[in-house]
């Protein structure tokens, strides 16, 4: 006897969808002790209290672009509604990613159909690491969201081609501004429509630029302003182009002392002479051992590890490299797949060895999963499908329980393979 499926209606899927995000999102932060802020997250602050405060873009020591203007503009504006609260904000990116995973619903159920939505709006409501970036205080949600928001345009076939390339243009404008590792899949996807909808031509490809270059000329625009250049992104990339070099080859033994620039150096010549420094020390490392620091970012990125085990994560990742491999021959999967890459490539050369510089691109992590498990579920069958996919979420659960004997084989793994 088949057992009878329960199927969903459109609005029920939407509310099934949020409640679940916005439930375990709220569960995480109840019990989420608050912190003092520090690093990226203080810096941040500084940047919203200065325009809330006095309607200035600008941050500690006086500086005017060290920090891409997404999320602190955002932080201003929660501030502006629900007062100066980390409470406030913490609930505003609980809603925000619900609201993502509900876009992040209509996205896949229009690339893999209902069924597969409906899963894959459920899973990202419940994936770590965007219920982790919901309720810490930098850009990692708010970055989904407009991830999402602008390719969901891209895909919302009820438009006219001209309307959804604008959009997709003007939203990417927005997430760039977020943080610029986008730029280069921005472009390629603006570059690619014509190949991926028939209906597209050159004059939708020309809309999409140009609603991207408003955006993103206004940021420009005003750093030319401010600093006399215009300044594309911000004013540490050469800086933390350095540290996703040297950090990598400190933790292998490769490098000694940390650079530091000299005390009176404005920002622009502050970010020169660690362009200068990321010389003096690729000079003083072999091509072998620069790949290596490269490769350990990326590494590091992927690893599950860090430092409590991502189930969530470790086990859609064989899918999601299904889904990724299967985006080489779907090219209604590229603009997904092309903003996956291109942020692990961004952040392996200007990041560093960091786990959380996945959580941005999660949404389309889990959606590539989907496209993975489906295309599975097609070839081997429901059957063979969930005895293989619960042996491996029983494997999981089984590390989850013996996390920490679990994490020290790991590391001592990690060590012999990278010698340290």
């Amino acid at each position: 006897m088949k057992q009878a499926r329960v199927e969903l209606s459109r609005d029920q899927s939407i509310v099934a969808v949020f409640l679940v995000a916005l439930l375990t999102r709220g569960f995480l932060w109840l019990r989420t002790a608050p912190g003092p802020l520090v690093g990226d997250a203080l810096e941040y602050r500084e940047y919203a209290r200065h325009l809330y405060e006095s309607g200035r873009y600008m941050g500690p020591e006086g500086a005017f672009a060290t920090r891409m203007p997404g999320y602190p503009l955002f932080l201003a504006a929660v501030h502006f509604i629900g007062g100066d609260s980390p409470a406030a904000l913490i609930a505003a990116q609980c809603i925000l990613g619900a609201i993502t995973c509900v876009l992040l619903w209509d996205l896949a159920r229009r690339l893999l159909g209902d069924e597969w939505g409906l899963l894959c709006g459920l899973a990202a409501g419940a994936y770590a690491d965007l219920m982790t970036a919901a309720v810490a205080p930098l850009s990692e949600s708010l970055y989904s969201f407009f991830l999402v928001l602008s390719v969901w345009a891209l895909y919302h076939e009820d438009w006219k081609p001209r309307v959804r390339a604008a959009a997709y243009g003007l939203l990417s404008g927005c997430l760039y501004l977020v943080r610029p590792e986008p730029l280069p899949y921005i472009v390629c996807t603006c570059l690619l429509m014509p190949y991926l909808w028939a209906k597209f031509t050159r004059k939708e490809v020309l809309t999409g630029l140009a609603g991207f270059a408003l955006v993103m000329g206004v940021w420009v625009g005003r750093n030319f302003a401010q600093l006399g250049t215009p300044v594309p992104a911000s004013t540490v990339g050469k800086n933390v182009g350095y540290l996703s070099l040297y950090l990598p080859a400190y933790k292998l033994g490769l490098a000694g002392e940390r650079y530091s620039a000299p005390e009176g150096l404005d920002e622009l010549s502050r970010d020169a002479a660690f362009a200068v420094e990321w010389k003096r020390l690729a000079a003083t490392l072999t091509w072998p051992q620069i790949v290596k620091c490269y490769a350990y970012n990326l590494a590091s990125i992927l690893y599950p590890f860090l430092p409590a085990y991502d189930w969530t994560y470790a086990f859609l990742f064989p899918f999601f490299l299904a889904g990724s491999w299967l985006a080489a021959r779907r090219k209604e999967l590229w603009p997904l797949a092309g903003a996956v890459l291109c942020s692990l490539t961004v952040f392996t050369f200007f990041g560093g060895y960091a786990s959380r510089y996945r959580q941005g691109i999660s949404p389309f992590i889990v959606l590539l999963a989907m496209a993975g498990l489906q295309a599975a579920r097609d070839r081997f069958g429901s059957a063979r499908l969930r005895r293989a996919a619960g042996a491996w979420l029983a494997l999981n659960i089984g590390i989850l329980i013996l996390q920490p004997q679990a994490r020290e084989l790991a590391l001592r793994l990690r060590g012999a393979a990278w010698g340290h």
